[in-house]
């Protein structure tokens, strides 16, 4: 696995753990939809990578962005890391 695919691996596996664990014991005010929605999509994400069957990058969509974006606290650190993921995911 190249560079750029093992960081992606690594902050999604971050992003995924802590979805998981604002879902298990919620410290934000986060729709638990938006959240299973996210954690679906990086177990989706991670999924993909470990196959090696990633679609072209130009088809490689960004969903969870608009979710943080409009739906989450700017200064959500939680929020950040997951943009972080799935930026490296579709550069990946």
């Amino acid at each position: 696995m190249d560079v750029r695919r093992s960081q992606a691996r690594a902050l999604l596996a971050s992003a995924l753990a802590e979805v998981e664990a604002e879902l298990a014991a919620p410290r934000h005010q986060l729709c638990p939809d938006q959240l299973c929605t996210c954690r679906d999509t990086l177990r989706g994400y991670l999924e993909a990578l470990d196959r090696n069957v990633l679609p072209p990058r130009r088809d490689r969509e960004e969903p969870l962005c608009r979710i943080v974006a409009d739906g989450w606290p700017f200064d959500l650190p939680l929020g950040a890391l997951v943009l972080r993921a799935e930026r490296a995911w579709r550069n990946a």
